[in-house]
Formats: C-alpha cells, structure tokens, sequence
C-alpha cells in the first residue's frame, strides 16, 4: 500500500510542474559591482577589445585573408577606420572647454547664436526628452557691435586652461556664442538625407532661391569672409593631419612592438588625437553652413562636425563608456564547464568554445555548448543593454538626428536607408533560400529528420559557428561533390620558394598592370609582412595610413599558402586606395562610406582566386572545366567568409534589430524575442531551444557589448560584386549570357580599362556622397544585388535542379515558439530541433503509464 502511495505523490510532483529542457541557473555575478569598473588604463586594455582600443586603419580579422579565423576575435572582420573609430566613442578623460562670449555679424555666424549642437538641417529633434526650439530667440540674440577681424582662428578655446588646444590665437568670425538651447533651423532647412538623383535637387543647397544666392555671391564682404573660411579649412586640415600621423604612429610601435612602454604612448595618443577632434567638430558646429553655396566646402564642414558619442556631455560620455566596458568585461570574462564534464569550467570562446562549434558534430555537446554561452554572456549584460539604449538617444541627439536608430545609419547618407536595404535583400532572397533548403537537406541526412524538420527553419548551433552566421566550417557535410577536391595551390607556393616579400611584389605588379600606382621602397622598406624574432607583434593583417600623404604600410605575419595570397593582394588594394585619395583634404581621405574599402578588396579578391589567374602565375597545372569543379569552388564562395552569403541575412537581422530598439519601435521588454522573430525572418534560422525575455542572446555577439555597426558587411559583399561586374564588362572579360565568359571566371589581370574604372571610384574618396560615386564610376546610382545573382547563377541553376530531383521545400515556415517573455508560463517542451514536437499532455500521460507500470512492478515484488 505505502508503495502506492509513494508512487501517486511522486506523480504529483511530477505533473504540477511543467517540464522544460532548459537551463535555469541563476545568472552570475562577474564583477564586484563597483562603480569604478573598467575605467583605469589598466582595466580598458583588459576589457576593450585590441582593435577598437588602437587598431589600424583598415584592420582584417583573418577571415579569408590568410588565417583561420572565422567569427571570432570577435569577428571583427574587416576592421574600421580610424574615423569610425571616433565617432563609436573613446574612454578618456577630457578637460572642459572654455569658451569666450562672444559673437559677430559675420554671415557665417548664425546670427550670433551659439548653440550647443551642430546644425545638420534635420529640422528640430525629437526625443523622449521635451527639447523645445524658438527661431525668435535667433533675432534676440544677435550681437550687432561685433567686430570683423582677419585672423581665421579664434581664441574661444582657452589655451592657457588647455595646453592641447590646436587652435592657438586670433580671432574666428564664424563664431556662435549665445544661447547654447536654441536650435538653428535655416533659411530653406536643407535635408541631409534628400535623394540627390530627384530633378531639380542640389544635394546641399536645396531650393536655395537664386536670387539670395545671387545677393551672397555678388557681396564683396561675404567673399571675403568665404576666402577666411577657406583658409581656416585648409589650416584645420594641416594641423589634423599632423595630429592624426602622431596618433598612428604611436598606435604602429605598439603594434609591432608591444610592451608596456609603446601601450602607454598609444593610449596618450589616441586620446590627444580624440581631443582635437573634439574641439575641429565643436568650432565646425558654429559655422552657419546655410550660407555655403559650395558644395564641397559644406561637405567638409559637415563631416569634420561630426564625431558621434564623443560629442557627448562629459558625464554622459562617462557613462556611456562604462556602460560599454562593463558589457565588454563579461563578454571576455565569460567561460563555462564541459558537456558531461562538471568540474571543467574554464573553456573560453577562444580557442575552447570556437573549436568545439567549428569541428563537434555531437548534437548535444553543440547544444550545451550554445546554451551555456548564451546564458553566461547575455544575462548579465542586459540591464547595461538597456541603458545603454537610453544614453544612444542622447548620442542621436547631439549628432542632430532624431532617434538612436536613425544615427546608426548615418554614415550612410540616406533617409531610407533600412528599406533600401530590404530591397537588395529581396533580390537576393532566391539565392539564399535556394541555399537554405539544399543546406537543411544536408544537416537533416546527417542529423536525422527527427531532429531537423523539412520546412522548418534551421537551429542556429548545428551550422558551425556560434552564431549561425558562417557555413564554412561545416563544409565535410554540406560540399556538393566530396569527391572533387577544392583548388589548393599552397603545395606549389611552397615548391616554387614563395616567400612573403614575393607575394607583395606579386600584387604589386598585380595593379600596375592595371595601371595603377606603384607603391615604392619607402613601403617595403617601413612594412611588416613577417613575425619578427626579437619582439612581440600583433599579427592581424591590417593597411594602414599615417596622414602624411607618403607613408603607407601594411602589418601582416605571411604565412605561404593561397589564402595568403589572396590576403596579401586584399591588403594592396587597401594601399592603392590610399595612394588614389591622398590629393584630398584628411576629412575626405576615406571610403565614401564604411563599406567601400573592404568591397575593394574583396572584388580584387574575387579576381585573384580565379583559377584563370592562378594559371596565369603558374600555379595551377591546367584549367579544370568539369562543371562538378565549377559547383564545388562557386558553392564555397557562397558559403565562405569572403562572400559572406550567409552573413546577409545574419546583418541584416543584427543591425535592424538595433535599429528598432535604439528608435524605439521595438520595446525593451520583448527586445529578446524580437531578435529570434528577426532571425526566422530574414534567417530562416531559430535557437536550439526555447528562450526568453530573461536571456540577451544577442550579448554573445561581440559587435553588441561593443557597440560597432555590423551593416556594412551586408553592404560591402554586395558592392564588391557590382565593382567587379563592371570592370570585368570593361575588360571584355565578361559577357552577359556567353557561357564561354561567366562572371566567376573573369579576372583582370593586365587590365588597364577595369583598372581606370577601380582608379576613378578609389580617387573621389568621401568627397561625395557615394550614390554619386557609384553613379559617375559604376553608372549605378544604388547598391544592387543583381551583379551577385549574375556570379553565382550557375551554383543558382544547380541548386533548383537539386531541390527538383529530392523534392526539397524551398523557404521555411514558423513551426512554433522561439522565445517566450515569460518562460515559467511558456507551457511548452522543448526537443532537439523541434517546438511542440510533444505537448505536455502527451508526456505526461507517458509518465503516468510509465509510473503505473512502476507500481505494479514493485506491488508484486513486495508481494
């Protein structure tokens, strides 16, 4: 009887509870909690990533450029340029400025106002935060008795209180020095973000009406006055350049030999080059840029103005960088125990974790895998996330636009940005979905279908890589053709001596050929391309730009291998950017926008990898035509990290899911579970198991607690294609519907037309918005995904007949709950891959079958 008994109240307690397959620990306490967290130069350079901290110009994390890195480190792919670096901020501490009060009647003073932020002609902003504006107080505040002087610079910085100060004296008529609350809203209040290819438009000076500009023009005192601005732009431009050459300087001897010593003088430098961006952005806030009728001119005020949340208040600024770097120090702290291994809990993301999703196909050691690290990264992190949300409206606001997400693309120059963006993804969406399915085939024959469902989307741990975002290191399951093997030239490198210096040369006379520039002695002979033996180097390939119009230099340890190869043309093409824009001013000496440096080198990549190519250097024996061949090589194009098929959607989802919740259109109570909507979206792609608004899954993401923009790697692996298309239709190398000239077999090598094409995109820099720079050098005015589709329509047409002959689902339907805000109410059992695979009905009626057997069992044993 009492074994009855004891059977029915375990049954009880069994029942009363729902079930879930899910890890519900408490979060961990990494830190002690004190406000003092991360702020020490001792703390930032153990909690803020190397790159973001000092990195170069134009930094690669190896990805596809002669290293194994894939997603980590922390996929910072393609690195960022020192001025995006300033405007994602910088932790340092700055001393107040003190401005003088004063003002005057020049016609580039804003009528003697001097308020607080830059006037971008957005009109007024809108914020959570009541900010009222009144253009009265613009005829209130005038200063009539002002005095005109002929000195470009004014001493409202006071140089004594500021030894850094670049400006050291005279007087500035383009000063604005009253009321620091009052919003200038000009004469015709130009849009930024107007379409500059709509009739009648002038990208900055819309419906400006003749006559007015007719009246500046012809006035002897305003050309006067237009001359000194002139003058100051040059002077302003001179001296940053000086302080950006000591700042990368500084940042190289720390990188090619790191000790305590040269980290100190990096540090020292970048935060003097941070404070006189400072100060160039402040005074370039003060000049009324609706009287600048030139176009040029006004572009270069505008981009020196702007520095991102380094414009900040100096508390808010604080603030935010904490917030930064308390997320930072639990994403590198985080570490969890093995799978089945209790009381080993010391693997790191790097190498542990990365090898265990690049190379494991045990799908419950991935599984453990994903979810521990999830949980350890994210939920720690979240309340600091959400801050964090509050202080990016603030950096919007001081960057003159409306909302935190707006800012997020405003180095993007368009007011539709996300949905132009939408667009391309729509004509690339048939690739990818045909892609999908034949990759879900693959995992479900390999997994099982019980696990993986036909037309469901794919759980994000068995791909790979942590993130679900790069299928390259599951290319032992998915390669189309196992027996063909890959194009690997590295046995003939080896036998032919390569040596790094050689493979410079190479790619060197790669782009002369084209009719290109050569770079020089002075290049080799200041450049690393090995680990030296006597001291420690930071060995990510990275190009790098000391401002000096002369010196340019690349840092990469050389191994002798294709991937290599292909790094090292990659990094040269960086050099010849630089060496085509070094006739601009500083503020112009850039990409047209985030992503044109790296779509450069990866189209020259695309060429370089061809075998036509390799042949061409005799490395490649004979041409291999077998159309298995030309599937296999177009099938790893698409899925490696240099093309990045599948990190399309991957950003798209990242960056979009910023965008909602920094403008407020996703709230942040469900931020979680609007992610995993995002993913199964544009993904196709859920979790392995059921999450929650407890979880910040996205905190694993290194480019979250890092606050670094992810959109331009959709951007760039779109643009490479559109750059290679049109100089490879220039060369005659590649014609539309001529099997015999595909697009993935051009290469253009000794090329002088497709090089004029590259040169005439690399010389206008950031002088122009890049809609016109596609426009004048591409004949395109927009990104566009068709020269994409056009490379790899072949791998297309074969992935259709695949679906055809298995019968495939080509897509993928919502099969259940991803995420759920409340998990204690979610109801749910979660199975493998499967959602609601067996409701809670079901499994306890299983459990009450199983228990009643039990009882029998032990009901006759006591009998």
């Amino acid at each position: 009887m009492w074994h009855s008994l004891l059977i029915i109240c375990v049954l009880q307690q069994i029942l009363a509870v729902p079930q879930l397959n899910l890890p519900t620990p408490q979060p961990e306490i990494y830190y002690n909690g004190s406000p003092n967290i991360a702020t020490t130069p001792a703390q930032l350079r153990a909690d803020r990533d190397r790159s973001q901290r000092y990195g170069p110009p134009y930094s690669e994390d190896g990805a596809g450029r002669g290293s194994s890195s894939d997603d980590g480190l922390d996929d910072f792919r393609y690195g960022q340029t020192y001025d995006e670096r300033m405007r994602l901020g910088y932790n340092y501490p700055t001393p107040r400025f003190n401005f003088t009060d004063r003002s005057d009647d020049s016609p580039f003073s804003n009528d003697g106002q001097r308020h607080r932020y830059s006037n971008h002609n957005y009109g007024p902003s809108s914020s959570s935060t009541d900010r009222n504006f009144n253009s009265d107080n613009d005829l209130n505040n005038q200063n009539n008795n002002a005095r005109y002087s002929d000195v470009p610079f004014n001493n409202q910085f006071n140089y004594n209180n500021n030894p850094n100060n670049p400006f050291n004296g005279g007087n500035n008529q383009f000063n604005n020095n009253n009321n620091p609350n009052v919003e200038f809203v000009g004469i015709n209040n130009r849009n930024r973000f107007e379409n500059p290819y709509l009739n009648n438009q002038d990208r900055f000076n819309l419906n400006q009406g003749q006559l007015d500009r007719q009246r500046y023009q012809q006035d002897r005192r305003y050309q006067q006055e237009l001359e000194k601005l002139r003058n100051l732009l040059v002077e302003t431009d001179q001296k940053g350049s000086l302080e950006c050459t000591a700042n990368v300087a500084a940042q190289w001897n720390f990188e090619t030999n790191v000790n305590d010593y040269t980290q100190t003088e990096a540090l020292n430098a970048q935060q003097r080059y941070v404070e006189y961006q400072r100060i160039v952005a402040e005074q370039s806030k003060h000049i009324n840029k609706d009287l600048i009728f030139d176009r040029r001119l006004y572009r270069q005020l505008m981009l020196q103005s702007e520095v991102g949340p380094n414009a900040l208040p100096l508390d808010v600024l604080d603030r935010y960088n904490r917030l930064l770097n308390e997320m930072l120090f639990l994403y590198n702290g985080a570490s969890i125990c093995a799978y089945q291994q209790p009381f080993q809990c010391d693997l790191h993301y790097v190498p542990q974790l990365k090898d265990i999703m690049a190379k494991s196909r045990d799908w419950d050691e991935l599984q453990h895998t994903w979810v521990e690290y999830h949980r350890k990264v994210g939920r720690g992190m979240r309340d600091s996330y959400e801050q964090l949300i509050d202080v990016m409206q603030e950096v919007a606001y001081v960057n003159n636009v409306t909302n935190g997400g707006e800012y997020w693309y405003l180095a993007y120059e368009s007011g539709n940005f996300r949905q132009d963006m939408d667009i391309v993804w729509e004509q690339i969406r048939p690739l990818y979905e045909s892609l999908h399915s034949y990759v879900r085939r693959k995992l479900r024959d390999y997994y099982g279908p019980d696990r993986i469902s036909r037309i469901a989307p794919i759980p994000s741990h068995i791909l790979g890589n942590m993130y679900g975002q790069s299928w390259s290191n599951a290319l032992d399951i998915l390669i189309p053709y196992p027996g063909r093997k890959l194009i690997d030239v590295t046995p003939r490198m080896v036998e032919q001596g390569y040596t790094p210096l050689l493979m410079f040369q190479l790619a060197e006379e790669f782009f002369t050929s084209i009719n290109m520039s050569a770079v020089g002695p002075e290049f080799y002979r200041n450049s690393i391309f090995e680990q030296p033996l006597d001291r420690r180097v930071l060995c990510e390939p990275s190009a790098w730009d000391f401002c000096s119009r002369h010196d340019f230099r690349v840092k990469i340890c050389t191994d002798i291998n294709q991937r290599s190869l292909i790094s090292v043309h990659h990094e040269m093409a960086h050099i010849q950017y630089f060496l085509q824009y070094r006739h601009l001013p500083k503020v112009f000496r850039n990409g047209a926008n985030p992503a044109f440096h790296q779509a450069v080198g990866d189209a020259i990549g695309l060429s370089v990898s061809t075998p036509k190519h390799l042949q061409t250097l005799g490395l490649l024996q004979r041409s291999l035509d077998e159309s298995s061949y030309d599937i296999n090589y177009l099938f790893t194009m698409a899925i490696d990290k240099v093309s990045t098929i599948w990190p399309f959607a991957f950003a798209l989802s990242l960056d979009n899911w910023r965008y909602d919740v920094f403008s407020g259109n996703a709230n942040k109570r469900v931020m979680n579970c609007h992610y995993w909507n995002l993913r199964e979206k544009y993904s196709g792609i859920k979790p392995p198991v059921l999450r929650s608004e407890m979880d910040f899954d996205l905190g694993a993401k290194y480019h979250i607690p890092a606050n670094i923009p992810y959109i331009k790697y959709f951007f760039s692996t779109v643009l490479q294609f559109q750059i290679y298309r049109r100089m490879c239709l220039q060369a005659g190398q590649y014609v539309p519907n001529d099997p015999r000239k595909p697009l993935h077999k051009c290469d253009i090598y000794r090329q002088p037309a497709a090089g004029n094409i590259l040169k005439q995109l690399m010389a206008k820099g950031a002088s122009q918005p890049w809609q016109e720079v596609l426009e004048e050098t591409l004949g395109e005015g927009r990104l566009d995904g068709s020269a994409l589709r056009e490379y790899f329509a072949p791998l297309e047409e074969w992935l259709r007949q695949e679906a055809l002959r298995t019968n495939e689902y080509v897509g993928w339907n919502y099969d259940g709950d991803y995420c759920k805000r409340s998990i204690e109410t979610a109801g749910l059992q979660v199975f493998g891959g499967y959602y609601n695979a067996a409701t809670l009905p079901a499994i306890n009626s299983l459990l009450l079958l199983l228990l009643l057997l039990i009882s029998s069992w032990l009901c006759c044993w006591a009998n």
